[in-house]
């Protein structure tokens, strides 16, 4: 117990979280976790307090003197369990389910350096194909009017922690504010070295027509301007359920829906969809909604294509993104509209209390 102990410590003091990798948890935080840490201010508060008022105020005024003490007491009684919990918290930057590679970290803590290095280069796999999938939908290979060769991907200044997530993990770039009148923020590589790292992530790897085709010519302005002959690889790449190519592509294009409605009958009728969009590329739709047992429909006001799956054959894409999460606050979304889900599942909808939670739920789905 010693031992792990002391590992626990030295594992938390090595940590750096920065602003933005704190306010991004916030959807996902343990109550417990956060318990602990209001716990922590308490007993700090109240040794620093010379007032004996405060030491029987505080507590109460939280949530009663004896659950506090409770809560106190199981710490004492369990140290191991709440550091741990504590541990796998912060170690891992962000609460949510990242398949079974995450829990393979937590277990293996006391493996070999070989099981290490294969959990994280199986992490590092993951990334990269979310980080793709990510980028077809939200992101450009582009040359600027100064004529840098940019990689960037952009979001809404509200979603801003995804692209300092994608900085961390990286390890190079900037993140900026794009623009302060649309409210949006950029993730944005220019210079030649790290733009080589870019390359050898998304050459051979790209699935839809159109960031293909912007790759292969941005790859032949690189190989122009820095006199370099970087074969440019053919994607033969297409989209699947093995990797988090998808789950990149949803946090940028992808949507949960659901409304209630009165049938003609007088029956509450529920619908929960999942929708995802794209442009000009009719191929890739269809070939997604056979993956994922949904259909495709032609949306006149953009002149692009939706790939819906409607609730009775959600279950291949729930299952997916159980193994492989979304990391934008599209994540929220998913698990307000994933309640919605089982209470229609449970028949909920066919109460009359039923269906006004469920019409409340829907409300906030993605607000």
């Amino acid at each position: 117990m010693k031992i792990q102990s002391n590992y626990s410590w030295k594992a938390i003091s090595k940590l750096n979280l920065d602003y933005a990798t704190v306010f991004s948890l916030a959807p996902y935080m343990n109550e417990n976790v956060v318990t602990i840490v209001g716990i922590c201010l308490l007993i700090g508060a109240m040794a620093k307090s010379s007032q004996i008022g405060l030491h029987v105020w505080l507590p109460m005024a939280m949530e009663g003197l004896n659950r506090a003490f409770l809560k106190l007491h199981y710490m004492r009684e369990h140290p191991v369990f709440i550091l741990w919990s504590t541990v796998y918290f912060v170690s891992f930057g962000k609460i949510q389910n990242e398949g079974q590679s995450a829990g393979n970290r937590m277990n293996n803590l006391g493996s070999s350096e070989t099981t290490r290095e294969a959990i994280t280069l199986d992490d590092k796999k993951i990334f990269e194909w979310w980080l793709i999938g990510f980028a077809e939908g939200d992101g450009v290979f582009s040359v600027d009017k100064r004529g840098y060769l940019v990689f960037k991907v952009t979001q809404s200044s509200v979603d801003a922690q995804v692209l300092f997530y994608i900085k961390k993990e990286l390890g190079f770039g900037s993140v900026t504010v794009q623009s302060k009148l649309n409210k949006t923020h950029q993730y944005r590589v220019r210079d030649k070295d790290n733009l080589l790292k870019i390359i050898k992530i998304f050459n051979g790897n790209l699935i839809t027509k159109n960031k293909k085709s912007q790759f292969k010519s941005w790859l032949e302005a690189f190989n122009l301007k820095y006199k370099t002959n970087i074969i440019h690889i053919e994607s033969n790449e297409k989209v699947n359920l093995c990797n988090a190519w998808l789950s990149g592509f949803t946090d940028a294009e992808g949507c949960f829906t659901s409304s209630a409605y009165l049938s003609k009958t007088g029956k509450h009728i529920v619908t929960v969809r999942y929708v995802i969009s794209q442009k000009d590329d009719v191929e890739f739709s269809k070939l997604l909604s056979n993956l994922i047992d949904g259909y495709v429909t032609h949306i006149k006001s953009y002149d692009g294509y939706n790939t819906v799956v409607n609730f009775g054959k959600l279950n291949k894409i729930l299952n997916y993104l159980h193994n492989y999460p979304l990391k934008t606050k599209k994540h929220v979304s998913y698990l307000r509209w994933l309640k919605v889900y089982h209470l229609v599942k449970d028949k909920k909808h066919l109460t009359e209390s039923g269906i006004e939670i469920i019409k409340d739920k829907i409300k906030f789905i993605n607000k």
